[in-house]
């Protein structure tokens, strides 16, 4: 596929359909994401991907813990502050993910499809060791965008999501992930429900205006 046509499409799916992905594709995305640069070739990165009957496990006891009221406890939550900037809280605020949903009275197709881990058949939770710098944060995030677009290159959607990450004693426990390492970040893999409202293209959020984040000094 032409690079500029997977960049275009790298937008999230909120919702996918039921139909499985490849155990081979899966592992072919992931060897390719390898290549990946890290500081120094740390290569600081493992890639734990949750199908089958794991998955369908994991998400009815995050569900589970979502009913109860339990708060998200995120692994990254003690490394990193949590405070923001006025820059990004301001775009938060005006084209957050769930503002377009919100501004239109359908916050609920949001919630659930947050909820319902997007019905995704395949996620892919991504790890560095607890012992850290902040560093491996940023390589993490090279090696995720690399998956990303790889997957969308060989016809797969992508969802990216910070709630799938919001109970990590409960993805080391299905992905069998070592108390060792802090899961920082997951990627729900599949194919997109084309007649889920959630889907809409209405949805998809804006972009800073160009000219307040690049500035040419010569």
């Amino acid at each position: 596929m032409d690079f500029k046509e997977v960049y275009k499409k790298e937008r999230v799916t909120r919702k996918f359909t039921n139909r499985k992905v490849n155990e081979k594709l899966l592992e072919k995305i992931i060897k390719q994401a390898q290549l990946s640069p890290s500081l120094l070739n740390s290569q600081p990165w493992r890639a734990y991907v949750v199908t089958g009957d794991a998955l369908a496990k994991l998400k009815a006891d995050s569900k589970a813990k979502i009913k109860a009221g339990d708060k998200p406890d995120e692994d990254f939550a003690s490394m990193l502050s949590l405070d923001w900037d006025t820059f990004p809280s301001q775009n938060m605020a005006t084209m957050g993910a769930s503002q377009a949903y919100f501004f239109r009275n359908k916050l609920n197709l949001f919630v659930d499809s947050n909820n319902d881990m997007f019905n995704a058949p395949a996620i892919v939770f991504l790890t560095i060791p607890k012992k850290s710098p902040a560093w491996s944060v940023f390589d993490l995030g090279i090696f995720a965008q690399s998956i990303m677009l790889l997957a969308i290159d060989n016809g797969l959607a992508i969802m990216p999501a910070h709630s799938l990450v919001s109970f990590p004693d409960l993805v080391r426990q299905h992905a069998q992930i070592p108390e060792t390492e802090m899961v920082g970040m997951a990627i729900g893999l599949g194919y997109p429900d084309r007649s889920a409202e959630v889907n809409d293209p209405k949805f998809f959020p804006d972009r800073v205006p160009f000219e307040k984040i690049y500035k040419l000094i010569k």
